[in-house]
């Protein structure tokens, strides 16, 4: 019987060593967990400073939604949504728990920042285009050489990576996890170790499909190569060039460790004003002061050409959506892009209306309903 226990015992070990060997970040996973909603402090992060500014400090916008909008907001665990029209805070709503202080996790909406500062590098020089290789920017991913960024952002890479089926989405368009459904597969390998403990052995379909595959390793791709061609980490980019010019206050983003880059595809921490300051950032295309694109760029980055017919089934475009609003009987209509994380985080963006609204909720809500109810909740003089 000793014998046995031994013989057990020693299987034991060899298992969990065998295990840590292929995952050595398993303690990490144990520890962390998968990301929340609301900030807990747990983890590695690097901070974004931000600028604030008195613009919204004084603001006294509605509070209660429209009856339809409060219902959808209630069944679907909703944390937060605020609107914002001509620049100004006209609407905000809290779920319980939350309040202007809570920081919420963008889950994917950081994608779409991502290829923000894609575009930036390209208006700034940094870039030559969108059809430049990885093999000019990226060598250490030799599998990867002739991948365009342009297909990259398009999520139409080719690269092999995470099978799992799309699923969630309006239409099932996109995958319906941004962080790790299996502990040992790929995703979490990337969400725990980083990009540069993936980008060497990843290689793409030597004839790929010009089909769109949702994939969080294009954004870690992304990101990669904007620090490379400004030899800054990606955080502190993202607040020069956005957060502190949008007025947004400091946030975190997260890290796989000390010693890595950010989770460029997920997890950044903001208040609901902030991210809301961001939209408005974005349908502005920056400040009365300065311009954050060229407008054509601007214009490609936000998808605002893109027709009305290819909308209708929900577009993805440079990391970024796109849809219409046309249902009979409402006031709001007409196109409008938008910024999506896990579990229906939402950043709705319509220049032409001047209208920014921000959803954070633990469950999807319904995607134009929430921005029509929104519309609808906002006072009319």
């Amino acid at each position: 019987m000793r014998r046995l226990l031994l013989l057990m015992m020693a299987f034991m070990l060899c298992a969990v060593l065998g295990l840590y060997a292929f995952a050595p970040y398993l303690m990490a996973l144990v520890l962390e967990g998968s990301p929340t909603l609301t900030w807990r402090n747990v983890g590695e992060y690097a901070e974004v400073p931000g600028e604030s500014q008195p613009g919204w400090s004084k603001s006294s916008p509605a509070t209660k939604l429209d009856p339809n909008l409060d219902a959808l907001f209630s069944e679907s665990g909703g944390s937060a949504l605020l609107a914002a029209r001509d620049g100004a805070l006209v609407l905000e709503h809290y779920g319980s728990g939350v309040d202007q202080e809570t920081r919420l996790n963008s889950f994917s909406i950081a994608k779409s920042l991502v290829g923000a500062l894609l575009f930036k590098a390209v208006a700034e020089g940094k870039i030559e285009s969108l059809d430049q290789t990885l093999g000019e920017l990226l060598p250490e991913a030799p599998g990867l050489s002739d991948m365009t960024l342009r297909k990259i952002l398009t999520m139409r890479s080719g690269v092999h990576f995470d099978s799992k089926t799309a699923s969630f989405g309006a239409h099932g368009s996109f995958k319906d996890s941004d962080t790790f459904p299996n502990p040992f597969g790929p995703l979490a390998r990337l969400y725990f170790q980083g990009v540069d403990a993936v980008v060497g052995g990843l290689t793409m379909d030597p004839n790929p499909p010009d089909t769109f595959n949702y994939q969080n390793v294009n954004t870690a791709l992304l990101g990669a190569v904007i620090e490379r061609v400004y030899g800054r980490p990606l955080e502190d980019l993202l607040s020069e060039k956005i957060w502190m010019p949008s007025g947004a206050e400091s946030a975190v983003w997260r890290k796989p460790s000390a010693e890595t880059s950010v989770s460029a595809y997920c997890c950044i921490y903001a208040t609901a004003r902030d991210w809301l300051r961001i939209g408005v950032f974005f349908a502005s295309n920056g400040t009365r002061a300065r311009s954050f694109l060229p407008d054509d760029l601007w214009r490609e980055f936000l998808g605002l050409d893109v027709p009305l017919a290819q909308r209708e089934n929900d577009h993805y475009g440079n990391h970024t959506l796109q849809n219409v609003l046309d249902r009979d009987g409402e006031e709001l209509q007409g196109p409008f892009t938008y910024f999506m994380g896990q579990n229906g985080q939402i950043l709705y963006i319509m220049p032409d209306k001047n209208l920014v609204v921000y959803r954070a909720g633990e469950r999807y809500q319904l995607l134009h309903s929430t921005l029509y109810g929104a519309w609808n909740s906002i006072p009319r003089e």
